[in-house]
């Protein structure tokens, strides 16, 4: 071929190129579930690459992780970047019940509850358990808190098993609409000894009693509660593992929230547990006699909605009797929308609907502060790389002014972790900080994270001491 057709065919490839770029739409062609992009000109010719942020003057450089460490091991933040959490302006002095609460626990010997209530950033106790560890060297505690008996998401170091009968209830369930007692971890699972027919249609069979079988994925010890509630005058229960039985007896008496308690005087791998009756159960919470637990609640896919499906005086109820002292809600990554080339207009409704959801809040957990977290920063691809997600700083804005208008505190977690463009930093490095879909930190990010939060609590409750 002469020099010349390829010149004029090279020259006609990249006239129609042109043209696709031009005509392509802006926010791509969805095809099935993909959708397809296609660089504009100006993208091709003029855009710059984008300026990630600079993390490297937040996080200080980790040293190597023996494997025994891993969980355990504090993480070091360059405090020059701290940022503060913000407290409503006309109550400069919100947190202090809070702090209160903890210094009474050396003097009373008592527990203070706190519940971090988050999407998938927070699922399998990821950031939480930092927060948790750091609290609990200072306040004392031993223990992870307070676990669901059911959850759509991961719960760490534990699988359950159920048997037939249970019916299972979470906030995020939008099919079923006539449960309102989910407690603290805003899910349930509810037995009715009840008549059942057998897979052939032939036999009526009378199930009387179901079961739910906790595998843990390190052995457990210690002092264990359960949450319940029985709806019948008449409950029978049975603890046990595969080799002993730990605890049975028979309740007489329904009286709204109760609790069984359960010392365990060796460590165990499992744990069964046997009713008879009507029984609502709620929570299983390990915890020693005093200190401060920091509950991890994952809602999966949530975006924060739902709290207010709850039976509202049982709630209080609850948190009255967990002496629950402060709340974290970290939400914002499911509001962004799934398509990222789509911009949305405005988050007015996002921050109304906050604002229904924390004012709930507020009402049932009367003794309780809140801190919401706002959003982390999420990218999207770009032909040039990475940049954040143009809805991210709209969502922060209406959580920011949601918090304000209900009069809780607020942490930026955006700017906390570097702001604009900063997301790429924590995924793209040598020992990457976040996954590589941009949007969710991995262990070892998550703990810097945890670090940056406690600082600025620590940060606040120094303000407060020095008051």
């Amino acid at each position: 071929m002469k020099i010349s057709k390829v010149i004029l065919t090279l020259a006609a490839i990249l006239l129609i190129l042109g043209l696709i770029a031009v005509i392509f739409p802006k926010n791509g062609v969805q095809v099935g579930g993909l959708n397809l992009q296609f660089p504009s000109l100006n993208e091709v010719f003029f855009e710059e690459k984008p300026q990630y942020a600079d993390i490297d003057s937040i996080v200080e450089q980790e040293e190597e992780e023996k494997s025994e460490d891993k969980e355990t091991k504090q993480v070091k933040i360059k405090e020059d970047n701290l940022v503060d959490i913000e407290l409503p302006e006309n109550n400069p002095m919100y947190l202090d019940n809070f702090f209160a609460s903890l210094d009474s626990i050396n003097t009373y010997n008592n527990k203070v509850r706190v519940i971090h209530y988050g999407d998938s950033q927070i699922e399998s106790d990821r950031i939480t358990s930092y927060i948790r560890s750091r609290l609990q060297g200072e306040f004392g505690g031993v223990g992870q808190g307070q676990i669901p008996l059911y959850s759509l998401s991961n719960v760490k170091n534990v699988t359950f098993t159920y048997s037939n009968g249970w019916d299972f209830y979470s906030i995020i369930d939008n099919k079923k609409t006539s449960f309102h007692n989910y407690g603290l971890m805003q899910s349930a699972v509810k037995f009715i000894s009840e008549n059942h027919t057998d897979s052939l249609g032939n036999e009526t069979i009378i199930q009387d009693s179901a079961i739910i079988t906790l595998n843990f994925a390190r052995a457990v010890s210690g002092d264990i509660t359960l949450y319940y509630q029985n709806t019948n005058e008449s409950l029978e229960f049975d603890f046990f593992t595969k080799e002993k039985n730990l605890l049975n007896g028979n309740i007489q008496t329904a009286n709204g929230l109760s609790k069984i308690p359960v010392t365990l005087k060796e460590p165990i791998k499992t744990l069964t547990m046997q009713f008879k009756g009507e029984v609502e159960l709620y929570s299983l919470d390990f915890s020693s006699k005093s200190g401060v637990y920091v509950d991890n609640v994952s809602l999966r896919g949530s975006s924060g909605w739902g709290f207010n499906k709850n039976n509202a005086e049982f709630l209080k109820s609850m948190s009255e009797k967990l002496n629950v002292r402060l709340l974290i809600l970290q939400f914002g990554v499911n509001a962004v929308p799934q398509n990222e080339q789509e911009i949305m207009p405005s988050y007015q409704f996002y921050k109304v609907q906050l604002v229904k959801q924390i004012n709930f809040l507020k009402k049932t957990n009367p003794n309780a502060a809140i801190i919401v977290i706002g959003i982390s920063d999420r990218s999207r691809k770009k032909s040039n790389g990475y940049e954040t997600n143009p809805n991210i700083p709209m969502i922060l804005a209406a959580q920011q002014n949601a918090a304000k208008e209900c009069g809780v505190a607020f942490w930026n977690l955006f700017e906390a972790m570097g702001g604009e463009n900063s997301m790429p930093s924590w995924v793209l490095r040598e020992k990457p900080l976040a996954n590589t879909d941009f949007t969710h930190f991995n262990d070892r990010g998550a703990k810097y994270v945890g670090e940056m939060f406690y600082k600025a609590l620590e940060n606040a409750y120094i303000n407060y001491k020095n008051k």
